[in-house]
């Protein structure tokens, strides 16, 4: 896990890089070069919509977004889930065109086919992601609404992971199709090509997700295993679930009346607590910290907002005690504070599924360039796309069998995107039948 691989400075010769700065003025220099040289080489202008909308999203994103992702004293840090992105994108991109030259699909087209799926593509995969994780994007760690453009920013802020993959399909699968109705592009023979390379692009941008430290595995004790850092999306997923410590304790849910509060349910051996007397049972009331850089009391009711509360806090103060306030008797009138330090809180070592997945899609890659080349598949116009969403919603719906970051889906036992699958699958299967039916006509 490397969230971080490096920082940019705010400036260069005096003028940001960022908002109304070098950046913007090197994008727009970027599409007005790229237009001339359409120009000169073709005698036309080329695709002004695609220009437009990569001049607004460019611009949104260098002028209100990135300036806010600096940090003090550092500058705008590089993530390497997006470097992944970025890689995954262009990578993408390199394979589509090559593959579109052997079945004499225009140049041109590919490539603003390519912008407008890659720009739906990301837009469905942090609306599939927002929707399924809307508490953590619009309220805060002591369940307080966020403000309204703390909360467009946490929307638009994907550089540092939020983005399914699912959603990605979804959208980028609507984004393509309205492009080759506009343009009169051989629908199922253009969806062939991109197949192989969305599978390419995703087995990279899984790379992004192990930096992230996102979309782990279950605890397991095989010899691949990894172990992530304190603090990460897998040790707030285990302090969660009451797998590991945190400041020396494990809490459980309780009910005190009508209320819904946390208590303890182990106190970890040689800690603070321990040394402090405290014991399971005991309820909490408050813990102290900050928010906005004001002192606060969050009340956190569930485990899962306990360690993202103490996970925040231990980031910013890693070697500071903080203030719990228990309950000091059973009637829980009175209470007393107690000032713990962080320990050493084992994280278990969990399947490294990101790996898991990125092998599939790089296997997938492969399989589907290989489909693509016999005589059977070339007589059948859709057949490949067809086996990229059978083979992947499979592939996809084994693995969520060993990812334990996402919940039962409205109580079927499946998770979200296990149930997209199934779905996924079908649509697969459905369009397989009416290729094979239809053979070159279609």
């Amino acid at each position: 896990m490397r969230q971080t691989l490096c920082y940019i400075p705010e400036t260069l010769f005096g003028l940001p890089l960022f908002g109304w700065g070098w950046g913007f003025g090197a994008l727009l220099a970027v599409i007005l070069i790229a237009h001339c040289y359409q120009f000169i080489q073709h005698r036309k202008v080329g695709d002004v919509g695609g220009s437009l909308a990569l001049l607004a999203i460019g611009g949104v994103m260098l002028v209100f977004i990135i300036p806010y992702l600096s940090e003090p004293d550092l500058g705008i840090p590089i993530r390497g889930y997006g470097v992944c992105l970025l890689t995954a994108i262009l990578a993408a991109l390199g394979l589509v065109v090559h593959l579109a030259k052997r079945q004499n699909i225009s140049t041109e087209q590919v490539f603003s086919l390519c912008f407008w799926t890659v720009i739906t593509g990301l837009i469905g995969a942090r609306l599939f992601y927002v929707t399924e994780y809307w508490q953590e994007t619009f309220f805060d760690l002591s369940g307080q609404f966020l403000s309204l453009d703390k909360s467009l920013f946490n929307v638009l802020n994907f550089a540092q992971g939020g983005l399914v993959v699912y959603g990605s399909i979804l959208g980028g699968t609507s984004g393509a199709l309205i492009f080759m109705y506009q343009n009169k592009m051989p629908m199922l023979r253009t969806f062939d090509v991109m197949a192989p390379a969305a599978a390419l692009g995703m087995s990279i941008g899984r790379i992004g997700c192990l930096f992230n430290g996102c979309c782990f595995g279950g605890v397991t004790d095989v010899s691949w295993a990894i172990t992530f850092p304190t603090g990460s999306p897998v040790h707030i997923h285990q302090a969660a679930h009451s797998d590991v410590f945190f400041y020396g304790l494990k809490f459980e849910e309780v009910s005190i009346g009508k209320r819904k509060m946390l208590a303890i349910a182990e106190v970890q051996p040689g800690s603070d607590a321990e040394s402090l007397g405290l014991k399971p049972k005991t309820v909490l009331w408050h813990i102290f910290g900050e928010r906005d850089g004001e002192s606060v009391f969050w009340n956190p009711v569930t485990c899962l907002e306990a360690a993202q509360m103490l996970a925040s806090v231990q980031m910013k103060m890693p070697n500071e005690k903080v203030r719990f306030d228990f309950f000091t008797n059973s009637s829980h009138t009175e209470a007393a504070p107690f000032w713990l330090a962080p320990t050493c809180s084992e994280v278990l070592p969990v399947h490294p599924t990101q790996i898991y997945s990125s092998i599939l899609a790089l296997l997938l890659c492969g399989i589907l360039l290989f489909l693509g080349k016999l005589v059977f598949y070339q007589q059948h116009t859709g057949l490949v796309f067809a086996s990229f969403l059978i083979l992947y919603s499979l592939g996809r719906f084994f693995i969520e069998l060993i990812r334990t970051d996402e919940a039962s889906f409205f109580g079927t036992g499946l998770t979200v995107s296990q149930n997209v699958s199934i779905v996924v699958c079908l649509t697969g299967i459905a369009l397989s039948v009416y290729a094979c039916n239809r053979g070159r006509k279609v």
